[in-house]
């Protein structure tokens, strides 16, 4: 219930959705990826060791919220 009244009132507020409506796509998730692993002071304190394809589905799932 909780993701579907976050979607509805990001867009009641007028909040992009996704990561596609402020003009990212699937050419871009590689980019995405590298960037985030370069971000180890904040993937250091994940629960698990993060790899890149946890990364690719976590943008790829973040490109429209439903």
């Amino acid at each position: 219930m909780l993701p579907r009244v976050l979607t509805e009132l990001m867009g009641d507020i007028g909040i992009p959705n996704g990561l596609a409506a402020v003009g990212y796509g699937s050419d871009d998730v590689d980019d995405l990826v590298a960037g985030a692993l370069q971000q180890q002071r904040l993937l250091a304190t994940a629960p698990k060791d993060v790899t890149a394809e946890d990364l690719a589905g976590i943008v790829t799932g973040s490109m429209e919220h439903r």
